[in-house]
């Protein structure tokens, strides 16, 4: 896979609206895997000063959609059916980190998983969450839809 397309795919995930508006950077895409940092913003917060369950889904999302799409060949693409986010701990810290393996990417169907890390101002992570996220394959050597 040539690291054009995972250019490609980390600039296209980077510049979605929703990606852009919560301060989400791609910190890395290879091969099969994708890793995400989010900002603790106090506007988006549950008390106490905790990113709530839903930015860490979204992250996580993101991340696992994100490995999926870099797992397949170029011109293909995955879009997020479903994701489901287990909490482990608290997400508190100055930021979260999504880090996302495909572990199924297929011609139709993908499969995919996030390991979130709260980090503290002082740099040290604690495992806050699981998300595992199912994804449509798009694109390039992909099956329409059945209709009907």
């Amino acid at each position: 896979m040539s690291g054009d397309h995972l250019d490609l795919l980390a600039s296209a995930v980077a510049g979605l609206p929703f990606v852009k508006n919560h301060g989400i950077e791609l910190v890395e895409v290879a091969k099969g895997r994708a890793v995400a940092r989010l900002p603790f913003n106090a506007a988006f917060a549950t008390p106490p000063d905790l990113f709530p369950a839903a930015m860490v889904g979204m992250l996580g999302d993101i991340a696992a959609i994100t490995a999926c799409s870099a797992a397949v060949p170029p011109g293909a693409a995955c879009s997020t059916l479903d994701f489901t986010v287990k909490m482990t701990a608290p997400a508190r810290g100055s930021h979260l980190e999504a880090e996302g393996t495909a572990l199924q990417a297929g011609a139709t169907t993908a499969v995919g998983k996030a390991d979130i890390f709260a980090v503290s101002p002082a740099g040290e992570r604690t495992h806050c969450a699981v998300v595992l996220a199912t994804g449509r394959m798009v694109g390039a050597n992909t099956k329409p839809s059945p209709k009907g």
